[in-house]
């Protein structure tokens, strides 16, 4: 008998997407396959279309709430998910007709864990194929401490993600235990769930340059705009990461944790200063607000700049930051 899948769904405003996902997910080559879709209080049709869906095939499950965020909507799903395995998908995304095939045979080929893919990221004039920078293949537990542990937070060019995208992942759900989302957190949510996960699994497959996920760079999306709160959103990520990973006794994460500082303050600072909707005072303001954070400070006395494998740009403005000086010439210039 073959195992299940469950695929979780969290969907909210995605009415134009919403058939294309579900249909691409029913349409799997495997057919051993639970659907779970989630409505995260979506104000269009998206629970209306949810549910003409679950009376048509079985497999499909609705849970209807009251909006709490892609977080909360996800774990909604892993709380009544009876899987095998379990995996999500974004409402706006879609997928390949043999992604759950292929992923499911290096499941019993190689009795692991966490199966990951590539993606193909579509913007609105091309696609491009997005990989991971790791190995192909498989990784038992002493290669994923000696191989994958070193980045499996933040890499050291701080790039995001690091290496585990959770919606490419298919996981044991055994291993799960009690893992769920930070409720709340709205902007890379995934990191910290992702590298727990693999953290805690024994084998790991990485099906390198196979991209099966479609995932729409939708420009409308939460993931690219700026609000106001959003670092205090990172500042709640960072302390979950420090909490979980600075007490794991089989490696020490401190580095990659001082880095994943480094990128929600890189990307916090991108965006305030490319925002419309502030004034040039007030970036400033939130910018040293940011910049001041006792955290913050912190991490900057650890990072040693001069030795990130970044480009010498990136160096200058982690300098500024870092003694947080020619904010107001490199903004004019940069």
């Amino acid at each position: 008998m073959d195992c299940t899948i469950s695929v979780i769904v969290p969907v909210y405003n995605s009415e134009k997407y919403l058939k294309r996902c579900i249909d691409s997910i029913l349409n799997q080559t495997y057919k051993a396959i639970e659907l779970i879709l989630v409505d995260d209080g979506s104000p269009d049709n998206c629970g209306k279309i949810c549910d003409e869906y679950a009376k048509k095939d079985k497999r499909v499950r609705v849970i209807h709430k009251t909006n709490a965020g892609v977080s909360a909507a996800r774990n909604s799903g892993l709380e009544i998910a009876s899987g095998n395995y379990a995996t999500f998908v974004d409402s706006d995304d879609y997928i390949e007709p043999e992604m759950y095939g292929n992923m499911m045979e290096k499941v019993h080929q190689y009795n692991c864990d966490v199966v990951m893919c590539d993606c193909i990221k579509d913007f609105t004039d091309h696609s491009e194929i997005y990989t991971h920078d790791i190995r192909a293949g498989f990784y038992d537990k002493e290669q994923l401490v000696n191989e994958y542990y070193p980045h499996l937070l933040m890499m050291e060019n701080v790039e995001y993600p690091a290496t585990i995208s959770n919606w490419l992942i298919l996981f044991n759900r055994n291993k799960l235990g009690n893992l769920r989302y930070v409720v709340g957190v709205r902007y890379s949510e995934d990191l910290l769930f992702g590298a727990q996960l693999v953290y805690n699994t024994d084998s790991f497959y990485y099906m390198k340059e196979q991209a099966y996920y479609h995932y729409y760079m939708n420009p409308t999306s939460a993931t690219h705009k700026f609000t106001v709160d959003k670092w205090n959103d990172y500042k709640t990520l960072h302390f979950e990461i420090n909490k979980y990973f600075s007490e794991c006794e089989s490696f020490d994460f401190s580095h990659q944790i001082d880095l994943c500082l480094l990128f929600f303050v890189y990307n916090s600072v991108s965006n305030i200063f490319s925002a419309d909707n502030l004034e040039r005072e007030k970036k400033f303001e939130i910018v040293k607000n940011i910049l001041g954070d006792n955290e913050v400070r912190r991490m900057f006395s650890n990072i040693k700049v001069l030795k990130l494998p970044i480009s010498k740009k990136l160096k200058i403005v982690t300098i500024i930051y870092k003694y947080r000086i020619g904010l107001s010439f490199w903004y004019r210039y940069s």
